[in-house]
């Protein structure tokens, strides 16, 4: 009876290590494993405002009401080099609303090198079915109104607003899965268990020059079309909006 007995003990403890050992290095949804990202958004070294007048551009007298935008493809790349991807993560930023913080989870701890996402998404998700997702959700049909259609996608950047002098409004619907822009930021940090903090910066005055000063006068107030000659220059401008200001312990 006591052989049995021993045998079930071990039998029993043998089960329990097996579980400690078949248990993820990463638990879903773990608060201690998150990454939180601030993005502060300025025109040049003025703080953004919806409806505040700026001067962008060819010296362009501009507001705006609405300047929204998405990021996915979240990777982290360690300190011996390998890259982890942060798949089934995405961010809607609307700074017009002061919606500008999200967090990413389930982020294994250990040193990194760098940091990268994009503006826009990839083809698969753009022309996926945005009813998969629940409200709230940053890919929601419900949620999310730069979602333009099974076939069109999604806005990757919405801007819009008003040509001051021209009395006239701007819009600017940058789209199209050939303008997803790719963004990767050298930093070392330590990921520990008290998580760890991302502060951005944005700089929406970089959108309308360099490497291409715009103007709203002779590149338009307007475009909805992925391969327009007006998207393709505030594309090739966004290389730069972003700044990676600090990233710290929570």
């Amino acid at each position: 009876m006591k052989k049995i007995s021993f045998i079930l003990l071990g039998l029993l403890t043998l089960g329990i290590t097996a579980c400690e050992e078949e248990k993820p290095l990463v638990q879903p949804n773990d608060p201690d494993h998150s990454i939180s990202f601030t993005i502060n958004h300025t025109v040049g070294d003025q703080e953004f405002a919806a409806g505040t007048e700026y001067i962008v551009g060819d010296n362009d007298k501009v507001t705006f009401s609405r300047y929204a935008y998405m990021l996915g493809s979240f990777y982290l790349t360690t300190s011996d080099g390998d890259k982890i991807a942060l798949d089934s993560q995405y961010a809607l930023i609307e700074a017009h609303k002061g919606m500008t913080t999200f967090t990413l989870m389930d982020v294994p701890f250990g040193d990194y090198s760098s940091i990268g996402f994009s503006i826009g998404l990839d083809s698969a998700i753009n022309h996926g079915n945005p009813n998969q997702y629940p409200s709230g959700h940053p890919l929601s049909a419900v949620s999310n109104s730069l979602h333009w259609g099974w076939v069109g996608g999604y806005i990757f950047t919405a801007i819009e607003g008003k040509d001051v002098d021209a009395g006239e409004s701007i819009i600017f619907h940058l789209a199209g899965v050939q303008n997803k822009i790719d963004f990767n930021f050298a930093t070392d940090f330590t990921h520990g268990t008290s998580g760890s903090k991302v502060e951005l910066g944005y700089d929406i005055a970089e959108v309308f020059v360099n490497p291409n000063t715009f103007s709203l006068v002779t590149d338009g107030r307007s475009t909805h079309t992925v391969d327009h000659p007006t998207t393709t220059k505030l594309i090739q401008n966004m290389a730069d909006v972003f700044t990676l200001t600090k990233v710290s312990a929570k």
